[in-house]
């Protein structure tokens, strides 16, 4: 029998494929512009994150902790969304400084990665305390 989290999980990796699949029937360009951008947050968005999404909005634990799965999410839209505004802007210069978009969008993708595993370390550590 299969667990909620496998159900779930399998409906998000359904759901993203479903999104390439409509995005070639409609002919939106997948090899470079906007709409491939577009399709690939969705898809990588719905296949990484998008179990833990709608398991988070139930309340649903399962095996991971619910305030664990908004950490993953929360994560997971900063850097998607930081990997999108390098795609878009990453050549552009910050001011009047010849500091590129690319480098602080690069700088907050491995600061949130790196916030994200000392914290989930830090409350796997607490979970794992005798109360």
């Amino acid at each position: 029998m299969l667990s909620r989290d496998t159900t779930v999980h399998i409906g998000a990796v359904l759901s993203g494929l479903f999104v390439l699949v409509l995005a070639d029937y409609l002919a939106i360009g997948l090899e470079t512009g906007p709409g491939s951008v577009a399709v690939f947050l969705l898809f990588y968005g719905l296949v990484l994150g998008g179990a833990h999404l709608v398991l988070a909005i139930r309340g649903e634990d399962g095996l991971i902790p619910v305030e664990a799965r908004w950490r993953y999410v929360a994560v997971l839209v900063v850097v998607l969304g930081a990997g999108a505004t390098i795609q878009y802007a990453g050549e552009s210069t910050i001011g009047p400084t010849d500091l590129e978009l690319r480098t602080v969008g690069l700088a907050v993708i491995a600061l949130a990665v790196v916030a994200y595993l000392v914290n989930e370390s830090v409350a796997g550590y607490r979970a794992s305390r005798p109360r």
